[in-house]
């Protein structure tokens, strides 16, 4: 009658990240990924995940993103100052600091992560395939 099956965690885990952006890495510039990708320095620039991929973006308690930044998941336990759009399940860990909007469809958060901004929760009318709009570099005159 009672069964002794556990329910299977719902937290996110990949065995390999495809990129890595370490500790002692300072980017400048919008970048986009698909796969895993783990940021442990520091990025000034906007991070979007390929549209359609399951991705996941891992943000260690030492990296900091200031861009707005979208993946299919992620878990973040660093800062973030920008817009934040996860397609899937955002986590945010107990070193999370997010200064801007979430959109997310589920999300985990352990006590000590502070968002200063708006939670909005992606309903199915929404889509999966849609990520945050980047600005355009303007063509320079010369």
């Amino acid at each position: 009658m009672f069964s002794n099956k556990k329910k299977a965690a719902s937290r996110v885990t990949i065995d390999q990240f495809s990129s890595l952006i370490s500790g002692n890495v300072s980017l400048v510039g919008d970048l986009e990924f698909e796969e895993g990708l783990k940021v442990s320095g520091v990025v000034k620039g906007n991070i979007i995940h390929k549209p359609g991929t399951h991705s996941l973006l891992a943000l260690s308690a030492e990296g900091c993103i200031e861009g707005n930044v979208s993946s299919y998941d992620a878990l973040i336990d660093g800062t973030i100052v920008g817009d934040l759009r996860v397609e899937h399940l955002l986590e945010l860990h107990s070193n999370a600091r997010v200064r801007g909007n979430i959109s997310y469809r589920q999300l985990s958060m352990e006590n000590g992560a502070v968002v200063d901004g708006k939670l909005h929760r992606l309903g199915d009318e929404e889509g999966l395939a849609q990520v945050l709009e980047l600005p355009r570099p303007q063509a320079q005159e010369g």
